[in-house]
């Protein structure tokens, strides 16, 4: 396995949910700016005369002021919503923003597989309750390397941590009834999954679900 190359961190690295707000309000100042200077040029030539360089200069200090006005009063108003949400959000009682695993993604994406799990797996020595990652781990183990043993192995501890919510919980068995039925080739181990869905979240639809597949996993294998 090759040493994975340095990772330049991105703008949403650096600035989280916040950095699609910069851009879009930096992309309206570039646009108010690019209307501003079409304007004033056409309003410059169109009496026919060739407008001075002072008055290029002109045209071009108004635009970028203009510009840069809408991008920063736009940046302004969407940090002030930004903190808004977060006090009713984050400092109520949900979530903060979360990692999104830039690097790791990027190493997926230039086909540095090995690379991008080894970068998992060492996220997840050093944080036992971390859900996100396992899954993504689990996942690129399973699609990517047919290691659907370490795959079960992540999904596993994703039922088991504390922290997690019942939308992973639901996940990580869902995903388990698949490896099980599917290249695991253990329905007896689905269905005790199965069974535990069942149980943890009795009168759901989740619930429900999950006894029409334990039905017809016990048609198909029965004892």
């Amino acid at each position: 396995m090759g040493e994975p190359t340095e990772y330049k961190k991105t703008l949403f690295d650096r600035h989280g949910a916040a950095a699609a707000d910069i851009l879009r309000a930096w992309g309206y100042g570039l646009m108010v700016f690019g209307v501003t200077m079409g304007a004033i040029s056409f309003a410059m030539t169109a009496g026919g005369a060739s407008p001075t360089l002072t008055q290029w200069l002109e045209a071009l200090g108004i635009s970028a002021l203009l510009g840069a006005a809408t991008g920063g009063f736009g940046l302004l108003i969407a940090r002030g919503a930004g903190n808004g949400w977060k006090h009713v959000m984050v400092d109520g009682s949900t979530t903060p923003y979360e990692e999104q695993y830039s690097r790791e993604q990027s190493l997926v994406m230039r086909g540095q597989i090995d690379d991008a799990l080894a970068s998992f797996e060492a996220i997840l020595q050093g944080n036992p309750g971390a859900v996100r990652p396992r899954v993504r781990a689990a996942e690129l183990y399973a699609r990517e390397k047919g290691n659907h043993v370490r795959a079960a192995q992540l999904l596993t501890e994703v039922q088991h941590i504390e922290a997690a919510g019942t939308g992973d919980f639901v996940y990580a068995t869902h995903r388990l009834v698949d490896l099980y039925t599917g290249p695991l080739n253990e329905p007896g181990r689905a269905m005790v999954e199965l069974r535990r869905l069942i149980e943890r979240l009795p009168g759901t639809p989740a619930a429900d679900q999950a006894r029409e597949a334990l039905a017809t996993l016990k048609a198909r294998h029965p004892v």
